[in-house]
Order: C-alpha cells, then sequence, then structure tokens
C-alpha cells in the first residue's frame, strides 16, 4: 500500500480503475446490487454520482417522488491505486418491500407477512474492500467517512439513515429464507441467486413478492435475521454508528434492516471542527476530513485534539486529504467515550 489511503467521491474517469478492482471479485459481489456488474455499469454509477456531487456541492441539489440518486466512494492509496468502493443511495418516495413478523389474527402463533410502501430514505450501499487491502483498519474509513461527507450535506439528503445487511447464506451461494418465503410466490426462481439476478434487472417483478402472508416455522426461525458472516463487520461498524435493527427483513435473503436518523449517529454527536496545525501527530485515534463538498477528502489518522480549536495533524495526512495550516477541518475520534470536547470556533 502506497501512501496515506483516503476516501472520496467518485469522478468520471474513476469507472475503469473500480471496474478492474470488482471484476476479479464476481463470486464474492453476488447479491450487492449497488455495485456495478459491468464496465458499462461502472461509467454510468461515476457519471450519476459526479452528477450528484455536483448538485449537493452547489446547493442544488432536489428529487421529486419516486426518483433515487447514487453517490459512490472510493478509498485510494496515495499513488491514485483503487482499493475499495462503497456508497450511498438518496430515496424519495420509492417502494420498498419488507417482511415483518407478527403475532398471527387468531393470537396463536407468529406471522410473517410482506408489505411494500413509499421509502424516503438515505440508504447505505454495499462496502467493498480488494482482497490485498483487508485487515489494514480500512473498513472504518469507508463505512464510517462516508458519514463524514453526510453531514456536510444533511440539510439537502433525507435524514434518516438506512441499511439493509445481508442475511444467511448457504454453502451453495443461495438463501435459506428464500426457500421459506419467496419461493412460495415465485416458484419460477428455484434460489436466491436466480431471483436477485431476476429482480436486479427489473425491480417491478418486486411488487409480485408483496402483500403475502405465512406462519413462522421453524426453519423460518433458522433464516430469519441472522448477518451474513461476511457482512458481520459491517453490522458491528454500523451498530457502533449507531444504528439499530428496526424489525424489517430483506425478502430474499432474510437480512436485517439498520436505521438511524442522521443527527442521533455516533459521527453526528461527536464531530468537531477545528482549524489544521500541522505538526506531530497526536494520540487520538480519528476519522478526519476537509469540509469542501466538491473537493472531500477524508483519511483515518492520529490527531492531537484540543480546547484551542485546532486539530494537529501530520504533514502526510494533510497532505492526502488535501490540508494546508488553518485549513477547517472536522474530526471524529474513534474512541467512544473522548474525553476531548472542544471551544467554538470563532466566526
Amino acid at each position: 500500500m502506497t501512501g496515506t489511503v483516503v476516501l472520496r467521491p467518485v469522478r468520471e474517469a474513476d469507472a475503469e480503475g473500480i471496474w478492474r478492482l470488482l471484476a476479479p471479485a464476481e463470486a464474492e459481489v453476488i447479491g450487492m446490487a449497488s455495485l456495478p456488474a459491468s464496465a458499462e455499469g461502472a461509467e454510468l454509477i461515476c457519471r450519476d454520482s459526479a452528477e450528484t456531487v455536483a448538485a449537493l456541492a452547489t446547493g442544488s441539489f432536489e428529487m421529486a417522488g419516486g426518483c433515487q440518486r447514487r453517490l459512490l466512494f472510493l478509498a485510494e492509496d496515495g499513488g491514485g491505486t483503487p482499493l475499495g468502493v462503497t456508497g450511498v443511495t438518496f430515496k424519495q418516495s420509492v417502494p420498498n418491500l419488507a417482511v415483518q413478523v407478527t403475532t398471527s389474527d387468531d393470537g396463536q402463533g407468529l406471522t410473517m407477512s410482506s408489505s411494500s410502501a413509499p421509502w424516503t430514505r438515505t440508504e447505505l450501499d454495499s462496502t467493498f474492500l480488494g482482497p490485498g487491502s483487508r485487515g489494514r483498519r480500512l473498513g472504518t474509513l469507508l463505512s464510517r467517512g462516508r458519514f463524514m461527507f453526510l453531514h456536510l450535506v444533511g440539510k439537502q439528503i433525507p435524514p434518516t439513515i438506512a441499511s439493509h445487511l445481508r442475511g444467511r447464506f448457504d454453502d451453495d451461494g443461495s438463501a435459506p429464507f428464500w426457500r421459506c418465503f419467496g419461493a412460495h410466490f415465485a416458484p419460477q426462481w428455484a434460489t436466491s441467486t436466480e431471483a436477485e439476478v431476476a429482480l436486479t434487472r427489473d425491480p417491478s417483478l418486486l411488487d409480485g413478492l408483496a402483500d403475502h402472508m405465512l406462519p413462522v416455522t421453524a426453519l423460518v426461525l433458522e433464516s430469519l435475521g441472522p448477518v451474513n458472516a461476511a457482512s458481520l463487520p459491517a453490522f458491528h461498524l454500523l451498530r457502533a454508528e449507531g444504528l439499530r435493527p428496526n424489525g424489517m427483513y430483506d425478502p430474499i435473503d432474510g437480512g436485517p434492516t439498520l436505521v438511524a436518523d442522521i443527527a442521533d449517529t455516533v459521527t453526528g454527536r461527536l464531530r468537531i471542527h477545528g482549524r489544521a496545525r500541522i505538526g506531530e501527530p497526536g494520540p487520538v485515534d480519528a476519522l478526519v476530513s476537509i469540509t469542501s463538498r466538491d473537493g472531500f477528502r477524508a483519511t483515518r489518522a492520529d490527531l492531537g485534539l484540543d480546547r484551542t480549536g485546532l486539530i494537529t495533524i501530520d504533514e502526510a495526512a494533510a497532505t492526502a486529504i488535501g490540508a494546508g495550516p488553518d485549513t477547517l477541518l472536522a474530526a471524529v475520534p474513534l474512541d467512544p467515550a473522548p474525553a476531548y470536547r472542544p471551544a467554538p470556533i470563532p466566526r
């Protein structure tokens, strides 16, 4: 890995590098419909994301009902090599299909029922790290670093943050919950993998999975709610950020949905603003970013935080995020109970 790793919104020119990162991982990203599945898809998402950032940076971001917009982030090393991607989707009154468990009408058992309702949310998308970049503390930067940007544009985006976690999968790559639920109403798709592919191509087919009800059996209880092993790190990171399960489950793999109001996230409550001072790094492990919207860059670094309204950052980290002396920075200590509380910056 070369230099300090930074997280930033993608540009159109990033499409080729992102596809080179994702193409060898085809088996790993099955079901991660928010990630591009082709070179052309990467170009489309990067173009959409760049347009979204431009609208957010100028304060002109708007969405009509039934619309959604994508925002993709890239983690890269100091040499510009793509290491991982993550993203969010802004949804305005977009139908959301989910399964919930309730007491049956006769009061004698549990029933799972599916329904579709308009969903206005800032939805967290899948996160992917290349194999050579895992185990290097980059998951926190990708998963939680995007919150640094969301807080910069918080008045323009849906305030509820939501994340759909992947559920249990068998060794053959299929989700057992599909056999318990969806396969009863869509037998043309024998496995969850077949259903995922078909529904990604034509999301309107999701309507066929709404308004159904089945009793909760022992098999259902085994397959509904557990988080896929590969998604557990993301689950724990989102819990640390303040998201909590809301009782809704994915109709295909039975994975849980986590939600929080953006103002109630840990990033929202602990975020610090201060002027940059370039010097020896301090003892506080933190995420730090510049506060520019169109030039946003974030990294994980050791910082010096005190009550003078200054954030001490070393030269390498400052260069990586494009900060100089007195640049206004945002920082979020990763210690769950930091002792530091800064004085406000004079305006």
